[in-house]
């Protein structure tokens, strides 16, 4: 008996019992399906994570003074001069801010000549500061929220921030809020402005940008050292690494759960051989009666056992692409099955194929044709 002809005869007693072939494939396709679905929406998630974090500053740090100490002016400055990574001083208060009949509670934040190289506002009208207002010019940024609550079109006029009239140059989006829910909207204007607006007032932290090829902590200690005693760093690296573990861990429990799933279905098609070695027993016994050897009969029932698993892969890539897209909308995440895990997992299904498959071919192939053909 030739491997085609082995093969063929596989395919044709799978189309004897369509029912038994469909729940034995589906059992296994189950599985895979939900493999494929945990990882990649695991991976997703993973990503939104990420995603999030990052804009909570992932790749920054903040350096603030102890007690009885104040940051200068141009700490900023210093900082970047010192250890090459990007530095922006800031100063923030809440302050009422006005323009004609309408008024609004802001948060105004004041920002040395590192805004751009470290928050990165996003400009959607007008400009940024130029490099000479930042010396104390009266000019303001307001983001979109704070446009709204102002009347909408004010690209060119003069607020009342405090006790001083600024021009508004630009609106922007993007902007760190950091005085809660309580304000409507955001002011940015020079360092310097802000400091002679708000007497009383000093620079509340620099905010260093991390460079990629290197480590939060690591550029922390290197910005404090820079500034000399009586100033800390803090970063979310601890939170971050915390946040990281938490889902990888979340994705391998509900990875392990649907590992489970699709080795009860490798165990399915066992079963299924099993009682189908049982059923066969006069097949078998003419096969070898007419000289087939025991090595073409295992054969015939591991192939039979490949075809259910890599029919059952197939189903249960396409059920897999179906249940990401349906959980995906229901958790709104966007996610979408790459063609690198779709292969590997039909690929998997014909492994446990032979595993599962070797149990019912060695029995097949160990039974005496006088036997098989008396028990029939």
């Amino acid at each position: 008996m030739k491997l085609r002809d082995a093969a063929g005869m596989s395919a044709s007693n799978l189309r004897k019992n369509p029912v038994r072939t469909l729940l034995t494939i589906l059992g296994l396709g189950v599985g895979i399906a939900a493999v494929l679905t945990v990882l990649t929406l695991g991976s997703a998630g993973e990503e939104q994570v990420e995603f999030q974090i990052a804009r909570l500053g992932v790749d920054k740090v903040w350096v603030t003074p102890l007690e009885e100490n104040e940051l200068e002016e141009g700490a900023g400055k210093t900082i970047t001069a010192s250890i090459g990574a990007p530095a922006c001083a800031g100063a923030y208060t809440m302050s009422a801010v006005r323009l004609a009949d309408h008024a609004a509670l802001a948060q105004v934040n004041g920002y040395d000549a590192g805004m751009e190289a470290v928050h990165s506002p996003q400009l959607t009208e007008g400009r940024l500061f130029s490099a000479g207002e930042y010396a104390g010019s009266p000019v303001a940024l307001v983001d979109e929220a704070l446009a709204e609550e102002l009347g909408g079109n004010v690209l060119g006029m003069r607020i009342d921030v405090g006790s001083r009239k600024v021009r508004i140059v630009g609106i922007v989006s993007g902007v760190n809020v950091q005085a809660a829910s309580a304000t409507q909207g955001v002011v940015i204007v020079p360092l310097r402005t802000f400091l002679d607006t708000y007497a009383s007032a000093g620079v509340s932290e620099v905010t260093v940008s991390v460079p990629r090829d290197r480590q939060a902590n690591e550029v922390g200690s290197e910005a404090v050292a820079a500034l000399g005693e009586g100033f800390q760093a803090s970063s979310l690296q601890e939170e971050i690494d915390a946040a990281r573990s938490v889902v990888r861990i979340f994705v391998m429990v509900l990875g392990c759960v649907a590992a489970v799933c699709m080795v009860t279905g490798g165990i399915g098609v066992m079963n299924i051989l099993l009682v189908s070695v049982r059923e066969r027993r006069r097949e078998i016994g003419l096969i070898k009666a007419i000289g087939g050897t025991a090595r073409q009969v295992g054969t015939l029932f591991l192939l039979e056992a490949v075809c259910y698993a890599l029919l059952g892969g197939l189903l249960g890539v396409v059920m897999g692409m179906a249940m990401i897209r349906l959980f995906g909308l229901l958790i709104g995440l966007e996610a979408r099955m790459t063609l690198g895990l779709a292969v590997p997992a039909v690929l998997t299904a014909g492994g446990l194929g032979v595993v599962f498959g070797v149990a019912p071919a060695l029995r097949a192939a160990g039974m005496l044709p006088v036997d098989a053909l008396k028990t029939e």
